[in-house]
């Protein structure tokens, strides 16, 4: 029998209302405390998903000898010393996107944990989707061939209100932060560490970064561009173009429920006896006024070409999404291991010290940094 792991979470905002949803449907996990800054919400949020437990303070959470990890899902500009607090009572860690604020916070925590050898984890749900892993299988067997370009946006209106988080850079607010890190982590999940990123960011009255577009060049000549936004909905959807072929991540990316892949036909080469017969077979088709109109309204005449090279593939995910990288935490900490390899300490820290270049490139500092 594998061992139960019992979840705490700091906070009882709604992004921890859908992890304690998420944990609700895994075997091996029980949800054992709730804490809060008021007592009042705490004791509403556990008795409104079943949690014994409730506290009135974080650090009476952290000091719970029965918990065996905690779930970080307080404001971003909280991450750091929530995260500090929980290392420092013994506790693993998974700690909600944005992991810290910046990547100096990020080698603060990285290096208590290693140091006391406990579990660490930026809760960046994504990628442990099952058709983003499938994407990630896909580009690695060569299906679409040499990766070219990947192009992702992710945009909805937030609430302009300067005292919510997404328009108060005293709370760590921004587009970076809450948007752009999802598209940034899946270029890094898919293509690796870019060489080089050169951004654009325009900024609200407030003094967040409000919308912001960057292009990352790789080594071996790939490009990635990426766009996030406060201000409109896009079409939050990915595309991969390979030399072969292309992916598209339908919406929403970062919860995909489909994928369409389009696979180029091999080019031929000119002794292809088959290929030449077909060119001519075409090439009749196209001199007969009768077929080409039959064609035409049966759909048979250039169109079906190109949609035989493209399927789809869809999967309804169980659960709300949330359990998959909570069951990842669960299968490290019963293996003994101290991170992901889906979600590896090293790459989190490497997609920090980018947005910190970002935020160079804009001039833009946070409070807690000066």
């Amino acid at each position: 029998m594998s061992k139960t792991i019992n979840w705490g979470i700091l906070g009882t905002g709604l992004i921890a209302q859908d992890f304690a949803q998420g944990l609700n449907i895994l075997p091996d996990a029980k949800l054992l405390g709730i804490a809060s800054r008021s007592s009042e919400k705490a004791d509403n949020f556990a008795q409104k998903y079943q949690v014994s437990r409730s506290y009135d303070s974080y650090q009476a959470l952290a000091q719970d000898p029965d918990i065996d990890v905690v779930y970080v899902a307080t404001p971003n500009y909280r991450h750091k010393a929530d995260c500090l607090m929980c290392l420092e009572a013994n506790k693993a860690i998974l700690c909600e996107k944005p992991f810290m604020l910046n990547a100096k916070e990020t080698r603060e925590v990285i290096t208590l944990a290693q140091q006391k050898k406990l579990f660490c984890m930026e809760a960046m749900w994504m990628r442990f989707m099952p058709l983003i892993q499938k994407v990630k299988s896909i580009i690695e067997a060569g299906t679409i061939g040499e990766i070219c370009l990947l192009t992702a946006d992710f945009g909805y209106r937030a609430n302009p209100d300067p005292q919510q988080r997404f328009y108060n850079l005293d709370l760590g607010g921004g587009a970076l932060l809450d948007r752009t890190i999802y598209p940034l982590s899946l270029a890094f999940y898919l293509l690796g560490e870019p060489q080089d990123v050169v951004s654009q960011g325009v900024f609200s009255e407030t003094k967040i970064d409000e919308q912001n577009a960057l292009i990352l060049r790789y080594p071996k000549g790939q490009l990635a561009v990426l766009s996030a936004t406060l201000k409109a909905q896009t079409s939050n959807e990915v595309v991969i173009t390979g030399s072969l072929g292309k992916i598209r991540i339908h919406s929403p990316f970062y919860r995909p429920l489909k994928l369409s892949i389009t696979q180029l036909p091999q080019p031929s080469t000119s002794g292809d006896s088959s290929s030449s017969l077909k060119q001519k077979i075409k090439s009749a088709l196209k001199q007969n006024s009768l077929l080409r109109k039959l064609a035409l309204y049966a759909d048979l005449y250039d169109l079906p070409l190109k949609r035989k090279n493209t399927f789809q593939i869809k999967q309804i995910f169980s659960g709300n999404g949330y359990n998959y990288e909570a069951q990842e935490v669960i299968n490290c900490l019963q293996t003994n291991q101290l991170e992901s390899t889906i979600m590896p300490l090293n790459e989190t820290l490497k997609i920090m010290e980018i947005m910190d270049s970002i935020r160079h490139q804009w001039h833009l500092i946070y409070p807690q940094e000066q």
